[in-house]
């Protein structure tokens, strides 16, 4: 492995017209603003030894690139970043501040008829902009104008228009890191240069500009060989901002398709879009679809190891050279369903449903699916979703709702360790991926219901209920919501006898869960003239409580029950016309609507 290393300075790299990209496997931009703010307290130090003439170097640690040589040229080379791109983007980052700057300045030497600083001016951004952003070169006999950097693919068309002062639209997390940098970076040089004079701040620009070309240094090391690249790609530490298992996973899925280059721009677009997520998200979909192939969880800090040997177990065969079409066929077709399932992460965050819509699965049915995962926070079925998206939608829907009422009333209510559910989720995603066509709940159903009755039994699941109550403040109430919702939801199936699975009767009625209300029935803030010294402590508690929509509750505000009957008969929520059927709310009311609530639920949530 031949390597030539040398300790230089920043404007040496940038000297003689280089041309730097980044290679297709390489992560988007990623700074975050506190290693922007690093970078920028580095630059502030060297100003002030500067400005107290005891110049002091700044080490920003290595750059490593594959050098090639450019074609129709005499000696001119571009390189392939390995290491390093951070700081080399950076650095471009900085200078094209400067050269806003130097423009400004240029306008105000204008207006002042100052025509010497006006050359000058023009002079300096001329010299940084051809060495740091884009110059002429001469290819058999034609004049290109050729970009100092290109950034992957997702950033350079943002990155090019934003350092040439324009105003690109962000699109994807690396753009506002790119963006987040330039702003920083611009009012710290600002904040660097301030003087009254148009000399003072030119002469404070050139200072920074010596920084760059002087202070600030590298290890700059160079390879002519493109396997020992891939050899030397490894976990980047740029100011501790490691790579993510991401782009790791894209790093080696390119190396593994390198010399195929129909499939590798397939591979780097297929990344480009799994990769646009924050980085916390993207390895928490990589998690769960490892979970959701696999039945269980990836080892920590084992992911990209444990995933690339699930998924891509070609890496492990031979060097990249000797990959064969068929394993690079095999890669690319794995790569294009781990994508749809990545897609459906995201879909499934948002409780969003993952099928076309059509009958018999009505509004209602996907309603379901969002207070499981958006209301309920129940993240941790989302493997079992994604192995259950190979079912049709009757029987997605299906497991849904036997999800939807177990997690409730194991988690939420009785409180439950989640390891024994997380088990049974692992052991149906198995035997679905085993046989998708052959799949039935009812061996899930069978599974939890032994579940239930082992650690959520009858007795502590009522017990709890009963204490449940509304929550001034302090804490969520978004699990009573759910819970009043959902027994109104199949109380006509309760009052029906309350035979078989337990259904909604009429599904028509689709209530917004941020838009339904929870109703204390004696109000909460009860007027002196009939406040109840005896249902003052009950208030908030279960008995006491319905639901209504927000405008019925406005309406209804604190008045009496007496005065809210008339709401409560108009209601189209059932259980409010039953409460309305009442003469009076006292504490045998209170009691006694409990007591409905809780035996509802007893028939409700259980799978």
């Amino acid at each position: 492995m031949k390597i030539e290393p040398t300790y230089t300075s920043v404007g040496s790299l940038f000297e003689y017209r280089p041309m730097f990209f980044i290679p297709k496997y390489q992560r988007a931009y990623a700074w975050s603003s506190e290693s922007v703010e690093d970078f920028i307290k580095d630059l502030k130090n060297c100003f002030s030894r500067r400005k107290s003439n005891s110049p002091v170097n700044h080490f920003f640690g290595g750059v490593l690139c594959v050098r090639y040589p450019v074609v129709g040229t005499v000696n001119q080379h571009e390189y392939e970043i390995i290491d390093g791109q951070q700081r080399i983007a950076t650095f471009t980052i900085l200078v094209s501040c400067l050269i806003k700057i130097y423009e400004e300045l240029k306008k105000q030497a204008e207006k002042s008829n100052s025509s010497d600083n006006k050359i000058i001016l023009e002079s300096r951004i001329k010299v940084i902009s051809e060495r740091f952003i884009e110059f002429s070169q001469e290819v058999q006999r034609k004049i290109n104008s050729v970009e100092v950097l290109r950034l992957s693919m997702v950033d350079h068309p943002f990155y090019k228009e934003l350092i040439r002062g324009r105003n690109p639209s962000v699109s994807r997390d690396s753009h506002q890191n790119i963006l987040s940098a330039y702003k920083a970076l611009d009012k710290a040089v600002r904040d660097i240069i301030t003087s009254s004079a148009l000399e003072g701040k030119m002469d404070n620009v050139e200072i920074i500009q010596n920084i760059i070309d002087i202070d600030f240094t590298i290890l700059y090391m160079v390879t002519d060989s493109k396997e020992d690249a891939f050899r030397l790609f490894q976990v980047i530490n740029d100011r501790g901002t490691n790579l993510t298992v991401g782009d790791l996973l894209k790093a080696k899925t390119l190396e593994i398709v390198e010399g195929f280059n129909h499939y590798q721009d397939n591979v780097e677009l297929l990344w480009n879009n799994i990769l646009e997520d924050a980085p916390s998200d993207t390895e928490k979909y990589l998690n769960w679809i490892y979970e959701s192939y696999q039945g269980n969880r990836a080892r920590q800090d084992s992911l990209f190891d444990m995933f690339l040997d699930k998924f891509f177990p070609q890496h492990k065969n031979h060097k990249t050279e000797n990959f064969k079409e068929d394993e690079v066929i095999q890669v690319h077709t794995k790569l294009k369903n781990i994508h749809e399932d990545i897609k459906s992460c995201r879909l499934l965050v948002e409780g969003q449903w993952l099928y076309e819509v059509k009958q018999p699965i009505m509004s209602w049915d996907r309603t379901r699916l969002n207070l499981l995962l958006k209301e309920l926070d129940h993240e941790l079925s989302v493997p079992l979703f994604l192995a259950a998206s190979e079912l049709d939608h009757k029987r997605f829907a299906e497991i849904v709702q036997i999800l939807e009422k177990v997690f409730f009333r194991y988690k939420i209510i009785c409180n439950q360790h989640v390891t024994p559910l997380k088990s049974i989720y692992y052991q149906e995603l198995l035997a679905i991926r085993q046989n998708p066509d052959s799949y039935n709940a009812s061996i899930l159903r069978q599974k939890l219901r032994k579940l239930i009755d082992d650690k959520a039994p009858e007795r502590l699941f009522k017990t709890n209920l009963e204490a449940l109550e509304y929550r001034d403040s302090g804490g969520s109430n978004k699990p009573l919501k759910y819970f009043l919702m959902t027994v109104e939801y199949y109380y006509q199936w309760y009052k029906n006898g309350a035979v078989g699975n337990p259904e909604c009767v009429d599904k028509s009625r689709v209530y917004d869960f941020a838009g339904t209300s929870i109703e204390h029935i004696y109000p909460q803030n009860a007027e002196r003239s009939f406040l109840d010294s005896n249902l003052e402590p009950l208030k908030n508690t279960l008995g006491n409580l319905t639901i209504l929509d927000p405008a019925q509750n406005t309406y209804g505000g604190n008045d009496t029950f007496i005065d809210k009957k008339p709401l409560y008969q108009a209601s189209s929520m059932l259980l409010n016309r039953d409460i309305a059927v009442q003469a009076n709310w006292t504490q045998q009311e209170i009691n006694n609507h409990k007591n409905l609530l809780v035996d509802v639920a007893l028939k409700i949530f259980y799978p």
